[in-house]
């Protein structure tokens, strides 16, 4: 039986928030190691006096720090490279089973669920670090609407809702494993 459904039209701006949003949330770590690298060159720089090295060291520290998103913006633009602008419309269906992006496309079962994560426009739904699922917030139709379809996959796959990972505004549970 039919719970919910919801849609997503894809564009080059949405798989870039996608990638972004995976990127902060499982790779924060190695952001967070180019942030502590691009300060310490900064800080050298700033100490060294007006030197060339001193240059050099602003220059480099002011690059690293700048491309915190160099890596996120690379594999999206690889993806968006590779759909040679024809974007995806998917059409989920959510079940008491679980939900699918297609009529031919197999359900996964919300036990499957990796992590849950929620902006204002968005709802994520990981099924690993590597893969997962994004869906217009405004395009869910079903009781309570994009709040009764957050209620039931929480309670489905036990997890609970998180906020996109920002590095400088993080707690401690936003790093902890979901389950």
């Amino acid at each position: 039986m039919e719970l919910y459904t919801g849609q997503m039209q894809h564009s080059a701006e949405t798989v870039r928030r996608f990638v972004r949003v995976q990127y902060d949330s499982f790779e924060w770590a190695r952001k967070l190691l180019l942030f502590v690298l691009s300060a310490a060159v900064l800080v050298i720089g700033i100490g060294s006096g007006t030197t060339l090295a001193a240059v050099l060291c602003l220059f480099i520290g002011c690059i690293l720090l700048t491309n915190a998103n160099a890596r996120a913006d690379s594999v999206a633009d690889g993806v968006i490279e590779a759909t040679g602008g024809a974007f995806p419309r998917l059409e989920y269906l959510f079940t008491e089973a679980g939900f699918c992006d297609g009529e031919d496309r197999p359900v996964v079962p919300y036990k499957k669920l990796f992590r849950l994560i929620a902006d204002g426009e968005y709802l994520y739904l990981f099924t690993s670090k590597a893969s997962g699922y994004m869906l217009r917030r405004d395009s869910v139709r079903g009781e309570d609407g994009a709040e009764g379809l957050m209620r039931l996959l929480s309670e489905k796959s036990g997890l609970p809702w998180r906020k996109p990972f920002r590095l400088l505004s993080f707690r401690l549970k936003d790093i902890l494993p979901g389950k």
